[in-house]
């Protein structure tokens, strides 16, 4: 198990190295920005429709201007649906992938529309002031970082959406005023690599926020030694399974390190922890992901299987009971466990069922009978 603040180092991309974190990263973004999202990806498209506008002037023919009108018409409806599609994605990476590309096809559309312009505009016209061309591609990119994405989904828009437009420049315009083409790149990258470097920081800091917070509640609900469940988690957790039901029928097994106060006074404290440590380790290899483990308290350790009924139980008991006896504890040597195995008794009524109180004391019970049997052995309830 992996509980160190390591799970939650960053690599150069901004992204967390271990891929369960980022998930986890990711799935508390769409719980928190899926929202603002898909609002200002339409306010993006609002935006550029107003436009026409400004395009009814320009062109002066009404054949011209609906030309225009349809283009910007149609890049309203792409964001539109963009936004609808946006929370059909159950992995938000996705999401982002599909307002990267909502964003480029507004740029195409832009293209398009700016190509229109130089067919159908006179000579007048077509010499409009270069500003006017490089302060709407300005806009566009300071969107594409407005927009809340993945770093490297706004530096990768950005800089196509400059690539293209020189290139557009350079083929189809061909005017030199002020600012030059030249200039406008110059610019245009400043802006790029500005935007860049501040999402890039506010993304940082993101993640390193998100991780404090995760860090914080695993110190909360895990112990500090062996790095499972702690007993206030594990209590929480069981109440739950009791409640909800969903993991009818479970068992609980309660175990205790064999003469641990032993290993403790002949080898010291320090190789007590690395016993506490590889048998916890040894167990945990050979439990499912699903399965509740924690230590109770001491040399004391619990596990809720879901979905096994005691008999079922008992035989997962002799295997880890084998497991713990066949893997020594170093300067320790062989150690041994002794656990007891109970089921959940749930009251056809749904009035009487079992406390948790009761259900962990059968178990114990079951754990010390093993103990007086002659320990390194399994008590379950037939």
């Amino acid at each position: 198990m992996e509980f160190k603040h390591e799970q939650y180092a960053i690599n150069k991309f901004c992204e967390f190295k271990n891929r369960e974190a980022e998930s986890d990263f990711m799935e508390y973004e769409k719980a928190t920005s899926l929202g603002i999202v898909r609002i200002l990806i339409v306010v993006m498209g609002f935006s550029f429709a107003l436009f026409a506008v400004s395009d009814y002037y320009y062109y002066g023919k009404e054949s011209e201007f609906f030309i225009s009108l349809g283009l910007r018409g149609a890049a309203l409806i792409i964001t539109v649906v963009s936004s609808f599609l946006a929370a059909s994605f159950k992995r938000y990476n996705r999401t982002l992938i599909l307002i990267t590309l909502t964003e480029l096809a507004v740029f195409a559309i832009y293209l398009l529309n700016l190509y229109a312009g130089v067919l159908f505009a006179s000579a007048q016209q077509a010499g409009e002031p270069a500003i006017s061309h490089f302060m709407a591609v300005l806009v566009l990119i300071l969107t594409v970082f407005l927009i809340p994405n993945r770093w490297k989904n706004s530096l990768f828009a950005g800089f196509f959406i400059i690539a293209c437009y020189l290139i557009f420049c350079s083929v189809f315009l061909g005017y030199t005023d002020s600012p030059s083409l030249p200039q406008q790149g110059l610019y245009l990258g400043i802006c790029l690599v500005s935007c860049a470097i501040f999402i890039y920081g506010r993304e940082n800091s993101e993640r390193r926020h998100f991780a404090a917070e995760k860090l914080l509640e695993l110190i909360t609900i895990t112990d500090w030694l062996t790095g499972i469940n702690n007993r206030r988690h594990f209590e929480r957790i069981l109440s739950l399974w009791i409640k909800n039901k969903r993991h009818d029928p479970f068992c609980l097994l309660f175990f205790d390190i064999d003469d641990f106060k032993n290993v403790n006074d002949t080898y010291g404290h320090k190789t007590g922890d690395e016993v506490l440590v590889k048998t916890v380790n040894v167990v945990s290899s050979r439990i499912r992901d699903e399965d509740i483990f924690a230590r109770w308290g001491g040399e004391e350790f619990v596990i809720l299987f879901g979905g096994v009924d005691s008999g079922m139980g008992e035989e997962l008991a002799e295997r880890l009971l084998k497991a713990v006896e066949n893997n020594p504890c170093g300067e320790a040597g062989k150690v041994t466990i002794s656990i007891g195995v109970v089921q959940y008794r749930r009251d056809e009524g749904n009035e009487n069922d079992e406390s948790m109180e009761n259900f962990v004391k059968r178990a114990d019970e079951k754990m010390y009978e093993a103990k007086r049997g002659g320990k390194n052995r399994v008590s379950a309830e037939k």
